[in-house]
């Protein structure tokens, strides 16, 4: 049963028409991904859909009683508030409920009360009613919700307790986020809720959302996000949408047939008017004239088949301009923070370090994904790696002839008053010609190019850093968030131009799908270490989830070789050899890495159950029964040394 209708919508913006004709229903428990080029009205849909704006034309339906959740890219947040108190705002009703809870209470023990039955009688029923609604509404979990919410999407105790106006713009944007998922609605409207946040937050959002029971629309631009999350596709361009099911995946293999097709019917069809249109020029005058205007009659009325309308498309390439030594990078002792250069006058105390790094050896055509938590240091480190800002101690040295190509997430390298056109023309000595026809490569075209850098848009900056960047000659890459403003086409565009890229490749994303394709080895940041693993991104988690396992099997077999051995030693008489004994922190510890390996392996059901791939399923299912009975265990080891305790 439709909760949304959608009928023939439309919006404009002034003189520019965003779409028209736009309609289609969302169901109860529709996971839609609404995706398309940027610019091409995806937020405004949004906002349409949550009556924060009126379409030009058509209608909207919503049906009654419906409550609709909206994550806007703005936020609006209680300025006296902390972070925890603008999420308990959510649950103002269940507050209302306690104080009149602890009133009844209050009531019923004074003596007047208690000597009335009837009245006491009267009430107790209040009370009960009022408790029973209490419950129902979540008012003995809504502070474990909080917690859940908060922890989840990474913010620490100190931030939570710290005034939410004093968080940054990205935090304020997570912060946006947890108050909606905390909101008991019918239909979420996500747009771009997977910005700001790092990859253990992102995955820890995916199980949070699959999990969701009602409906939601989602604008993002990270495909293994929407693989996850959604199951049908509707992409707005041109001014109209269409209908896809299924995840984007499946989305860009429908959409490919689709168009495959729409164009062999639009070039049969250009086939047949040309052949009509010879015919009727060569007879329209001779004795088969009556036959040549027959023919111009059905093709006057022939309904036209529209050629159909793909993307535009970015065209360029990285070419480097020489080979290089063959060890492109080494490190030495490398701490990197801030302050560096600087003397230090304790040197064991070294408070301004983010990473200590193990000695590395990049070599050429090496691909090095760097990943790890928002705030670790992947910044701070790409820029010390090419001397942009000197070390805390240790040493970085670069092989004879590497010529490096930096692309900052900032876009730092920009200068804001000049115009695209000038800025590329700062790189190279293009004439005005070439440089327009170079920028069309990056979907900039007439007037365009005259545009000054601070009027554009995030992904159009992101476009001029890479124009920039290949006119440079370099062979080894360092990109920091090159993905970040691209639109997904683009993403996919920038990854098969760098998997054909020759030299070295050092980046950092969020983008799973990105690193996957390009990575071939990965750099994490784990609690302020810089560790090395070889492989992508999906071989560095199946690594790690082994580690997990690992270490919960070998403290449940701990735990099994130490009763063993009491049970032993009681029928022995003997006294038992000295042992660690384990402590309830130790096994909290081992119950939080045995709960993660729980969570990763939902992941991995979930991703087999979208691709139907009964083989993973069935795998998956037995790992997870082993890490259930794994947990269990040492839940009961931990009530255990409670109880002792």
């Amino acid at each position: 049963m439709p909760i949304v209708n959608v009928t023939q919508v439309g919006k404009s913006f002034g003189a520019e028409r965003i779409f028209a004709g736009v309609s289609f229903q969302i169901g109860e428990q529709d996971r839609i991904g609404l995706i398309g080029p940027n610019g091409t009205g995806k937020s405004t849909l949004l906002t349409l859909l949550a009556g924060d704006e009126e379409p030009d034309e058509g209608m909207i339906a919503i049906a009654r009683n419906t409550r609709v959740g909206y994550l806007s890219q703005t936020v609006d947040f209680q300025p006296q508030h902390t972070l925890r108190e603008e999420m308990l705002t959510v649950f103002a009703q269940l507050h209302l409920w306690e104080r009149e809870l602890s009133e009844l209470a209050q009531e019923m023990a004074l003596p007047a009360v208690q000597e009335d039955a009837a009245l006491h009688d009267r009430l107790l029923a209040c009370y009960d009613d009022l408790q029973s609604r209490y419950e129902h509404g979540g008012g003995y979990t809504y502070e474990n919700r909080v917690d859940q919410v908060l922890d989840g999407l990474g913010f620490t105790q100190e931030q939570q307790n710290a005034p939410i106006m004093h968080l940054s713009g990205g935090q304020q944007t997570r912060a946006a986020l947890a108050k909606l998922l905390l909101q008991d609605v019918d239909l979420l409207l996500l747009d771009e809720p997977t910005n700001h946040l790092d990859l253990a937050t992102l995955e820890w959002l995916e199980t949070y959302l699959a999990a969701w029971k009602g409906a939601m629309v989602v604008v993002a631009h990270d495909r293994y996000f929407l693989d996850s999350i959604v199951t049908r596709t509707i992409e707005l361009a041109f001014g109209r949408i269409e209908e896809y099911p299924g995840n984007y995946s499946k989305y860009l293999r429908l959409r490919e047939e689709r168009m495959e097709r729409r164009m062999r019917e639009y070039k049969a069809q250009q086939t047949y008017i040309a052949h009509t249109e010879e015919f009727i020029r060569r007879y329209k005058a001779g004795q088969r004239s009556r036959e040549a205007r027959g023919r111009q009659t059905l093709l006057n009325r022939m309904e036209r088949v529209e050629r159909p309308q793909d993307f535009p498309e970015l065209h360029f390439e990285f070419a480097p301009l020489s080979v290089g030594s063959t060890v492109v990078l080494t490190t030495r002792k490398l701490s990197v923070g801030y302050g560096g250069g600087k003397r230090i006058a304790h040197p064991a105390v070294e408070s301004n370090v983010l990473v200590r790094v193990t000695d590395l050896e990049l070599l050429r055509g090496d691909r090095v994904g760097l990943i790890g938590p928002n705030g670790a240091g992947k910044t701070t480190l790409l820029r010390t790696l090419i001397g942009e800002i000197p070390p805390v101690s240790g040493q970085v040295n670069l092989g004879h002839n590497v010529r490096v190509g930096y692309y900052a997430q900032t876009h730092a390298g920009l200068n804001m008053e000049r115009t695209i056109i000038d800025e590329i023309r700062q790189v190279a000595a293009l004439s005005e010609e070439s440089a327009r026809g170079f920028l069309g490569r990056f979907l900039f075209s007439g007037d365009d190019v005259f545009k000054p850098i601070r009027a554009l848009s995030g992904g159009e900056r992101s476009r001029v850093a890479l124009a920039k960047l290949t006119l440079q000659g370099s062979n080894f890459l360092v990109l920091d968030e090159p993905t970040n403003h691209l639109d997904l086409q683009s993403r996919q565009f920038l990854e098969e131009i760098l998997s054909e890229f020759e030299g070295t490749l050092l980046f950092v994303s969020h983008d799973r799908y990105f690193i996957d394709r390009l990575a071939t080895r990965v750099w994490a940041i784990e609690d302020g270490a810089l560790i090395a693993y070889l492989g992508n991104y999906t071989e560095y988690r199946t690594h790690k989830q082994r580690l997990m396992l690992d270490g919960s099997t070998s403290a449940v077999k701990t735990t099994s070789r130490e009763k063993s051995i009491q049970s032993s030693t009681k029928a022995n008489g003997k006294k038992a050899p000295a042992a660690r004994t384990r402590t309830v922190e130790d096994v909290e510890h081992d119950i939080e890495k045995a709960e993660q390996y729980v969570k990763a392996i939902e992941e991995a059901l979930n991703q087999a159950a979208l691709q139907a791939d009964a083989v993973q399923l069935a795998q998956s299912s037995v790992e997870y029964e082993q890490a259930k009975e794994q947990v269990n265990m040492l839940l009961a080891e931990w009530e255990h040394l409670v109880g002792v305790a």
